[in-house]
């Protein structure tokens, strides 16, 4: 590591929607890059504050207390560090305080080509505000005397502002008609120019990104060019089996930037700071996921829950992928989570009695006061709830080409501000449901409970070696391994026996039933043989039903925070549909890891069931 580099001390900025954090790094002992300290403040993009920059020198302030640095001088940074220590060399900034950008689709049907178009939306902080095909689009003609439908597609160009249309259509060596009379309908539906007073700045284009058939450029050129901005890049769907989503993403980021980031107040003041450009915090997590994909050799998911949006990204060997679900979170986007999820969904992994409506109005209720947190058990568990359901229609979206994690990083609010790290585990394993299908068995979980992973991305774009430094030192904080045996088996019955041998000799054996989740004393840091015998029916990795697996070829098992955790209930993972059932296994598994207390379960409302069926059941 040259710990001798042009920057040394850092400053590294995250300013979400709802927090600000400032993170200093710098060399220490041992020459080696680490976190110092950090300070997160409740963020002052809303009135009456209205200026990101606020919390930012609100949090350089308080990092000049706790570390007896003079960081600010005069309002600016002391750049660079002085020989006295005092100063930093840099600031790296992420951003994504602007909330989504709604973005318009105009497709020429609804099938493969549209699908793309959502899913480049869908890799950025766009959100999808509306599809139109082309039918809809000849249905409701905009020369026609009458439309069809009161809310007809072109009457909401004019609520694109911020905002923008992609327009997609066609692989590239088919018919360029449909593309043609598409661009023509939209040329026609283009709202008129308003007049405006000699003193006001004329309202500036409609922003269009054409990313279809690429022989049909040109005739889209002739039909919008001089009424929109119009911004041609590469087919999202250049052969039928073919998707091309990057040159479409990289348009649609820098709509965002110029519509949303650049509008917000202070972040030219905050772009002015940083080292480079300002990043979007879903950059860093896909950079932090490559890199350990790369370190580890090993299949890595990668989550980020904050307030307002989702992330996830995948990394394997030179493949990744993501999803950004913007308006999508714990706060500020739980409206459209709770639209797109239901009350039903949120209320299965809800312990307590409650109805679907109390749900909606608990959730609808939160999203009035986003920054409150909640103080109840009840409320603890259903912002979990929120959390499992974000979760889930992320993963959804990444789980076909993502394949089965072998190690899975978490991050964001919604996960690291959880009151136990095993509520976290239990939330990503509740929903992701990794299967251990690899040769080991195990499943590695992290938890990044200091929200460092999008400023360690663009940290890496100034410094890569601290980059790695305070990722793998800092960052990530291992909460354990996780074992999954697979197969069939009834509840309660033995599913496994387990056998760790420690360095010094001595042996731990622990035996596991089906339909359990515990955790297995396991000190962290320390290593250890595991030798596990699966119950007949029931498998581990990729073995075969029964067949012994043991790490005695050389390598061993660490354990981690929540020592050896063991997923013995089943893939796929379900939950009964009777109610009574369906609270008495959810709180089974919340007591038997240790998620919450016997008091706590103890304050719910309640009715154990008198009979416990177990195969009435619904795959999660």
């Amino acid at each position: 590591m040259d710990a001798d580099a042009d920057f040394r001390a850092v400053l590294a900025v995250d300013c979400g929607i709802e927090r600000t954090r400032v993170s200093l790094v710098d060399v220490v002992e041992e020459n080696e890059f680490r976190l110092v300290a950090q300070c997160e403040l409740p963020s002052t993009v809303d009135p009456p504050l209205a200026d990101v920059t606020i919390a930012v020198r609100q949090a350089i302030a308080e990092l000049e207390g706790c570390t007896g640095r003079r960081l600010l001088e005069d309002g600016r940074l002391r750049i660079p560090q002085g020989r006295d220590g005092q100063g930093v060399d840099a600031l790296v900034a992420t951003c994504s305080a602007g909330g989504p950008l709604p973005i318009l689709v105009l497709a020429v049907t609804s099938d493969i080509t549209a699908r793309s178009a959502i899913r480049a939306l869908e890799g950025t902080y766009a959100v999808p505000f509306r599809v139109v095909t082309m039918d809809e689009a000849l249905q409701n003609d905009p020369l026609a005397e009458t439309p069809q439908e009161d809310e007809v597609w072109w009457k909401t160009l004019e609520r694109l502002s911020p905002g923008g249309i992609l327009l997609v259509g066609g692989v590239d060596s088919g018919n360029i008609a449909p593309v043609r009379a598409l661009a023509r309908l939209l040329a026609e539906a283009l709202p008129p120019c308003p007049t405006r007073p000699e003193h006001e700045a004329p309202r500036p284009p409609l922003p269009v990104i054409y990313a279809g058939n690429r022989r049909a450029q040109e005739a889209v050129q002739r039909y919008l060019a001089e009424q929109v901005d119009l911004r041609l890049t590469e087919n999202v769907r250049p052969r039928m089996h073919e998707e091309n989503l990057q040159p479409a993403r990289q348009e649609i980021a820098r709509l965002y930037e110029e519509q949303v980031l650049r509008n917000l107040p202070g972040y030219e003041e905050l772009a002015s700071w940083a080292q480079g450009s300002v990043q979007m915090p879903y950059m860093g997590l896909q950079l932090a996921a490559r890199f350990l994909a790369s370190y580890h050799r090993r299949r890595v998911l990668a989550v980020d829950l904050g307030s307002a949006s989702t992330a996830i990204v995948w990394a394997a060997g030179e493949e990744c992928g993501r999803a950004v679900l913007g308006q999508f979170g714990l706060g500020y986007g739980l409206a459209r989570l709770l639209a797109r999820r239901g009350a039903g969904r949120i209320r299965r992994w809800l312990p307590f009695s409650i109805s679907e409506e109390e749900v909606r109005t608990r959730v609808l209720n939160r999203y009035l006061r986003p920054r409150t947190l909640p103080t109840t058990v009840e409320d603890i568990l259903l912002q979990q709830a929120l959390a499992r359901e974000a979760l889930a229609e992320a993963w959804a979206r990444v789980q076909e080409e993502a394949g089965q994690p072998e190690i899975v990083v978490a991050t964001g609010g919604g996960l690291a501000r959880m009151p136990r790290p095993v509520q976290a585990a239990l939330a990503l394993l509740d929903v992701l449901t990794p299967s251990g299908e690899n040769p080991t068995g195990l499943v590695e979980l992290y938890l990044d409970r200091s929200c460092l992973l999008p400023s360690v991305g663009a940290l890496a774009m100034l410094n890569p070696d601290a980059a790695a430094c305070v990722l793998l030192r800092d960052a990530l904080w291992y909460l354990g391994p996780c074992l999954v045996p697979l197969g069939r088996a009834k509840p309660g019955a033995p599913a496994l026996s387990l056998e760790l041998e420690y360095a010094n000799e001595m042996r731990q054996q622990v035996e596991v039933r089906w339909g359990d989740v515990v955790l297995i004393p396991f000190r962290m840091g320390e290593e250890a043989h595991l030798t596990v015998r699966p119950a007949r029916g029931v498998y581990v990795g990729q073995g075969r039903p029964g067949e012994q697996l043991t790490t005695r070829g050389g390598e061993t098992v660490r354990g981690g925070a929540l020592g050896l955790i063991v997923d013995a209930r089943g893939r796929p993972l379900f939950l009964p549909e009777a109610e009574e059932e369906r609270q008495g296994l959810l709180r089974n598994w919340l007591r038997r890891c240790g998620a919450y207390t016997e008091d706590e379960l103890a304050e719910l409302r309640y009715q154990p069931p008198e009979e416990m069926v177990s195969d009435a059941a619904t795959a999660v």
